[in-house]
Order: structure tokens, then sequence, then C-alpha cells
């Protein structure tokens, strides 16, 4: 089956993406950032034979860091609205 796009012309999907990327903010990217640790600490474990337990005490870190640095370090700043 196939949409019918009316009106709208067609859209490259690296343009597409590259427009999601770059409205992404800080705390997009981390919490994003965590679960690409791990699984980079499965894959580590995996190739390198690292115990697993080892891996993603690792990755438990770096999501720890993660969050500490979004929420306390860097929190989110209310800017405020600026009608009255």
């Amino acid at each position: 089956m196939h949409e019918n796009t009316t009106g709208r012309p067609e859209r490259d999907p690296f343009d597409a993406l590259v427009d999601v990327l770059a409205a992404a903010n800080r705390y997009d990217l981390a919490l994003g950032l965590i679960p690409i640790a791990f699984t980079v600490a499965l894959v580590a474990a995996g190739a390198l034979g690292i115990p697993a337990v080892y891996a993603l005490a690792v990755a438990a870190v770096v999501g720890a860091g993660v969050i500490a640095d979004a929420c306390y370090l860097n929190p989110p700043v209310d800017r405020g609205s600026t009608e009255h």
C-alpha cells in the first residue's frame, strides 16, 4: 500500500534525520547516551571476553554519571515565558 502525499514534495530521509538531530538538545542526547553505553558494554563483553557483569557495571556508572550531570550539575533552567 502506497501513501498518497498530496501537496507535499518528496523529502530525502537523510535530510529529515539531520533536521531531527539538529533539533535535539543536551538532555535528548543524555537520554540517548544511556542505552548506547549499555549496548557498547554488551558488545565489548562479547567481543573481548570480559565478564558481562563487569561490563554492565561500567555502563551503569556511565549512566549514573550522565543522570547526575543532567539533573544536578547542569539542570534544566526555566527561562520563563515572555508573555505577561
